[in-house]
């Protein structure tokens, strides 16, 4: 007789305790697909937009400066959304905070393709960020409460490295399409982001169910059980009889229907500070060089030309650091994982700075970009876990959405610096915010081989 049939019948298992003890996660391939799909329109509507910016300059007739305005109402959406959808997931589930947060993005990035003007685009680019800025927070939030405790950061990192190679292969597909429509072809590649509704029939009770540990701390326990029925008999494991138990560890504050009242009382407005002022300093320093790379190398030396070059080598990094993260992520400390990838971005830069010539600014830039990757997963993975289910999804969203601010700080911090005192003052001030964001997720809980319901007391 099996440990869990033994479990069963003498004492209930709970349904933490039954989905850590599954092989794997219980999810339809459908599901996965669905999941990978969301991944990858999330971060193409990043991506696609930087390179359709000429072609839309040219479509519409903007000046360079009106396009402020869509990039702004773009973080500013995504900073709103982020907490309505994740605070919408805690209060009425995961299933209709994803459904609502797919819906949007998928919405809007069909209405930016039809954009007639600066406005137009600028309210579009807001509604498109609002559907943005929960999708992977959410996601990553979803797939933590569906897999066993030892899985949780191995699958999560295994959709960013799939999503990676798509957008990296849809990034040159993109390349014909502008050069053959140099007006108009912005259109076709902005209304593709509107294929991300697609998702939306996976969301069902077959695929994308709903969490069954979201619906435990709801006291719905029989629709729980239910779920993780579906999972076992999914992953091929023996089904528990009878009803599984409830939660066996809560924090005395949390209060499902307050998300945010929670968040902010102690125990957990440390946690949500510590992990929010990590990625808000962390995006300062990370948009800075994702945005300015270019200027920076040319302001140590590097000509022109090889800037550009050198930029765009910095894209294959992610893609081999995928799988470095993939091997290494349960089996490392997350939080030691975003440790060493944000000093390591640090160190690129130094290398940089150092102006020593084309070759060490290339190998800096490449190891930054090595850097970022190296703790986007983990970091995303951590920010999910460490929160109760109650809050899970309003605070991973809160963490993401305003820490996407820091981004829209970061060309009022780095770029007067960078014009004014030079590509090595700008890069000692990114360095110095790297420093500091690893000093405050240094100051985070462990969570490694921990069970949510464990982290979270």
């Amino acid at each position: 007789m099996s440990d869990l049939t033994t479990r069963a019948t003498a004492q209930p298992l709970t349904v933490e305790e039954a989905i850590d003890r599954m092989p794997r996660v219980g999810l339809s391939r459908g599901a996965w697909l669905a999941l990978m799909l969301a991944f990858f329109f999330a971060n193409y509507d990043i991506g696609v937009f930087a390179v359709s910016i000429p072609s839309m300059i040219s479509g519409i007739g903007l000046n360079p400066a009106d396009l402020s305005w869509p990039v702004a109402a773009n973080l500013a959406g995504y900073a709103v959304g982020a907490y309505i959808f994740g605070h919408i997931s805690d209060r009425r589930g995961r299933q209709l905070g994803l459904f609502l947060t797919i819906a949007l993005l998928g919405v809007g990035g069909a209405l930016t393709a039809v954009s007639w003007d600066a406005a137009s685009l600028s309210f579009f680019r807001f509604l498109t960020g609002g559907g943005m800025g929960a999708v992977l927070a959410l996601c990553s939030a979803y797939i933590g409460e569906m897999a066993p405790k030892n899985r949780r950061g191995k699958y999560l990192s295994l959709l960013y490295v799939i999503g990676g190679i798509l957008n990296l292969i849809v990034g040159f597909a993109s390349l014909p399409v502008l050069a053959a429509l140099p007006s108009e072809g912005w259109r076709i590649l902005m209304g593709f982001g509107g294929l991300v509704l697609l998702i939306l029939p996976f969301i069902n009770r077959r695929d994308l169910m709903e969490s069954p540990r979201w619906l435990a701390e709801q006291g719905r326990i029989d629709e729980a059980t239910e779920v993780v029925r579906s999972m076992q008999r999914t992953v091929g494991v023996e089904v528990a009889r009878g009803t599984l138990a409830a939660p066996a560890h809560h924090l005395p504050d949390v209060e499902a229907e307050r998300p945010l009242r929670t968040l902010l009382r102690p125990p957990l407005l440390w946690r949500l500070l510590t992990v929010l002022g990590f990625w808000f300093i962390f995006y300062i320093a990370m948009y800075g060089f994702s945005s300015y790379l270019p200027l920076i190398l040319e302001g140590v030396g590097v000509s022109t030309s090889n800037a550009l070059l050198v930029t765009v080598l910095t894209r294959g990094a992610p893609l081999i650091v995928g799988f470095i993260v993939v091997a290494l992520i349960e089996k490392w400390e997350r939080r030691t994982m975003i440790i060493i990838g944000t000093l390591v971005f640090a160190l690129g830069i130094v290398l940089i700075i150092l102006g020593w010539g084309d070759a060490w600014a290339t190998a800096g830039s490449l190891l930054a970009t090595a850097g970022i990757a190296f703790m986007a997963t983990p970091a995303y993975t951590y920010t999910a876990e460490v929160f109760p289910t109650a809050a899970r999804g309003t605070a991973a969203s809160i963490c993401d959405g305003l820490g996407h601010l820091g981004g829209a700080v970061a060309p009022f911090i780095i770029l007067p610096i960078l014009l004014g005192a030079g590509a090595v003052p700008a890069g000692a001030t990114m360095i110095a915010l790297l420093i500091v964001s690893a000093l405050l997720i240094r100051m985070g809980v462990r969570t490694k081989d921990r069970s949510l319901a464990e982290i979270s007391s």
